[in-house]
């Protein structure tokens, strides 16, 4: 009887100990994690970045529209009007700046009300200036930086050479998951017939939905050499299915949309500019040789 209770004790005090050592793992992994965060406040997310080129743009096609001056929103940016070219980095900010930019100007405010340790005040005041100016720095590379992908994505600067027989293959079998899970629309606003036609590279497009609709931000646009009027949209939640890996990989996440030549005239198709938020149909398709999804012919485009 005493030797079973030695063995039960025994059992009772390794369990202690384990769990005592999962907890202070866990306690460890906590306190690694929160001193990075901490050694490095200028973390900013693609998402943050996005979202400040789309009020950069929405600011500068409704300047002087409503008189009214735009104030910085957190995870946005408020971004000059006259031009991306002419992009200052004290027009960016989100939330982290903008704690830091308050904090200075209490400091700074605290120093003129009080006769304290002056050399104490100014070390304060500086490092908190130098922490903004680099985050400033940070926001509008990145800004610059997305501004450039998504012009080469648009241009297809980088999509000469189709992709690898191999990832060629990955696609594919993703797509054959997407379109199980995801069925063609039907109704008024959708196409009969051949809806590839007017696409110049009919070829090259795999129907993944004769008919699809979807709603985002568009981003981007650009008039192409074959006549087609292309453009880039940060879709809604709702429709993120409609992009890849391929769209994650090389249009930074954004959804291809593209009107042929004899479908921009259409009663049903308003031609977007950066920063409209538009509802469109068209066919749902993988561009093969680049592996990324598209919806293209679009046959109705709505601003909202």
């Amino acid at each position: 009887m005493k030797t079973r209770i030695e063995k039960l004790q025994s059992h009772f005090l390794v369990l202690l100990l384990s769990l005592g050592l999962v907890f202070y793992s866990v306690s460890v992994a906590n306190i690694a994690l929160t001193k990075v965060w901490a050694a490095n406040p200028y973390q900013i997310t693609n998402e943050e970045v996005k979202d400040n080129y789309l009020v950069y743009i929405k600011q500068k096609v409704n300047q002087g529209q409503d008189g009214s001056s735009s104030d910085c929103q957190p995870g946005l940016g408020k971004l000059k009007k006259e031009g991306p070219e002419n992009l200052q980095s004290s027009d960016l900010c989100n939330p982290g700046l903008e704690n830091m930019k308050k904090k200075l100007g209490s400091y700074e405010q605290d120093k003129k009300q009080s006769s304290g340790n002056d050399k104490l005040d100014d070390k304060i005041i500086n490092k908190l200036s130098d922490k903004i100016n680099k985050k400033e720095t940070i926001l509008k590379d990145r800004f610059e930086k997305l501004r450039e992908r998504m012009e080469k994505a648009i241009s297809e600067e980088e999509e000469k050479v189709p992709i690898p027989k191999e990832e060629q293959k990955k696609v594919d079998e993703q797509d054959v998951k997407t379109t199980e899970e995801h069925k063609s629309k039907t109704g008024d606003n959708c196409r009969d017939g051949n809806v590839l036609d007017g696409a110049s590279n009919e070829g090259d497009l795999k129907v993944l939905a004769e008919c699809q609709d979807a709603t985002g931000d568009v981003m981007h646009t650009k008039k192409m050499n074959d006549g087609d009027y292309k453009f880039l949209v940060k879709l809604d939640d709702k429709y993120g299915f409609l992009v890849n890996d391929k769209n994650d990989e090389k249009t930074d996440g954004l959804l291809v949309v593209e009107v042929v030549p004899k479908d921009q005239d259409i009663s049903t198709v308003d031609l977007p500019k950066e920063g409209d938020k538009v509802h469109f149909w068209g066919a749902w398709v993988t561009d093969k040789p680049k592996g990324w999804h598209e919806i293209h012919p679009t046959w109705e485009v709505t601003k909202q």
